[in-house]
């Protein structure tokens, strides 16, 4: 997963994460970056192989 802090439309934080740290750290995140966005989006850079799994 990927946390992202934006401003405006520029994201000034890109973190990769497990799935289940990921809204730990967004909210910690939140905490320190207050008024601004946060987001959770899935980590782009995994690839998905022919069985499903991800690599």
């Amino acid at each position: 997963m990927q946390v992202r802090v934006w401003f405006g439309r520029f994201a000034i934080v890109d973190s990769t994460t497990s799935h289940r740290a990921a809204p730990a750290q967004a909210r910690a995140l939140g905490r320190r970056f207050s008024g601004l966005r946060v987001t959770i989006e899935p980590d782009e850079s995994a690839t998905v192989g022919s069985a499903g799994s991800i690599r």
